[in-house]
């Protein structure tokens, strides 16, 4: 197995598991990733600080019930936005699945996709060596037709034993390692315990050695990336003529920014683009970014012949009228904002494209 840093050791909290454990994905289903996800733990332990699961609705609505928990077994009143370390267990998970699975036909999810995980991270280094993982991705393959997208950060899914595993059920599995960066060293202040980028990407250049379906997934690339080569230098790292799709997005404010912030020095160009977007509310400077990563990636993905396989996540609010010219054909471009009752975007600027090319959701 592949040895995760764990710069904060988990702090383990065991919670009610959720009856069901497969559930249909509707925010995946808009990005074009799945139409079901399984998750086997409420908070994985990872805690990375840019995690949109920690504002979601499952955290957010039991925020303070999981923390009447976490002081009752711990000792301390602990939230998972201030404390990455905190990990919430659900100890009979495999329980809850087996009996949602007996209910359903062996044809349940035939043509379908299911996300393992799409909350929090099913390989989890504790998930994985208690063998919770492979028991559950196991279940669902005996048990139903899904295809199984596997997305992770954990590198171990470039090892034999788990290459073996998506050998072993051919066309059932397509694997994506999330990245977003090349800096292994910003990544251990920002991605708590996660595998490095590096590893991560070797891990994902194994399994397409091996025959494995691989996708990309650039989420979200942060703003540094683009300065020089090194969007492009991301991009060839993953080897997108040996992906089925390349997903990607700009970072978007998620009431987390300041912790994603401190994972650059003070005086760094990082630092002081976040201060100028979300302090001081320059949307312009959102808008050049996304609009930057968008074009990079969408030059490099036409003149390398895999633009057919860019899945661009776009929340477009802040897109300007001067940098919406070049969404103009919306290839590529999966718009991620709530619509207008006519299902065109609430930007004024992008909603006239729609009208031409359809209807990029």
């Amino acid at each position: 197995m592949v040895a995760v840093k764990n710069k904060h050791s988990p702090k383990i909290v065991e919670i009610p598991s959720i009856r069901d454990p497969i559930q249909p994905s509707p925010g995946f289903a808009k990005k074009q990733l799945s139409q079901f996800k399984l998750d086997v733990m409420g908070l994985c332990q990872y805690g990375c600080r840019y995690c949109s699961s920690n504002a979601g609705n499952y955290l957010r609505i039991n925020q303070e019930s999981f923390a009447d928990q976490t002081e009752e077994q711990l000792g301390e009143r602990l939230y998972p936005a201030a404390e990455p370390s905190l990990t919430f267990q659900w100890p009979d998970v495999v329980e809850r699945l087996e009996k949602q699975l007996a209910r359903k036909p062996k044809s349940w999810g035939a043509g379908q996709t299911l996300v393992y995980s799409m909350q929090t991270d099913g390989f989890s280094p504790m998930a994985v060596q208690s063998g919770l993982t492979e028991k559950a991705l196991r279940m669902v393959l005996e048990a139903t037709s899904f295809r199984i997208r596997v997305l992770t950060k954990n590198a171990v899914v470039g090892q034999e034993h788990w290459i073996r595993l998506f050998q072993e059920y051919p066309n059932r599995f397509v694997v994506g390692l999330s990245i977003g960066t090349l800096d292994d060293n910003w990544a251990r202040e920002v991605e708590i315990s996660t595998s490095t980028p590096t590893s991560r990407l070797a891990a994902q250049r194994k399994l397409q050695e091996a025959g494995v379906a691989t996708y990309g997934m650039l989420c979200p690339v942060f703003p540094d990336v683009l300065d020089g080569q090194g969007l492009e230098e991301l991009i060839d790292q993953i080897q997108p003529h040996l992906c089925e799709h390349v997903w990607a997005e700009p970072f978007n404010d998620r009431q987390n920014w300041r912790a994603v912030q401190a994972g650059y020095a003070a005086d760094s160009t990082g630092w002081k683009w976040f201060t100028e977007v979300f302090e001081s509310h320059c949307s312009d400077r959102w808008s050049a970014y996304a609009t930057e990563l968008y074009v990079r990636l969408r030059d490099k993905a036409l003149s390398e012949g895999w633009l057919g396989k860019l899945r661009y996540l776009l929340y477009e609010q802040k897109i300007t009228a001067n940098d919406a010219k070049h969404f103009r054909d919306l290839r590529g471009v999966l718009l991620q904002a709530k619509p207008r009752p006519d299902g065109k975007s609430t930007n004024r600027f992008l909603a006239p494209f729609q009208a031409r090319v359809g209807n990029p959701r």
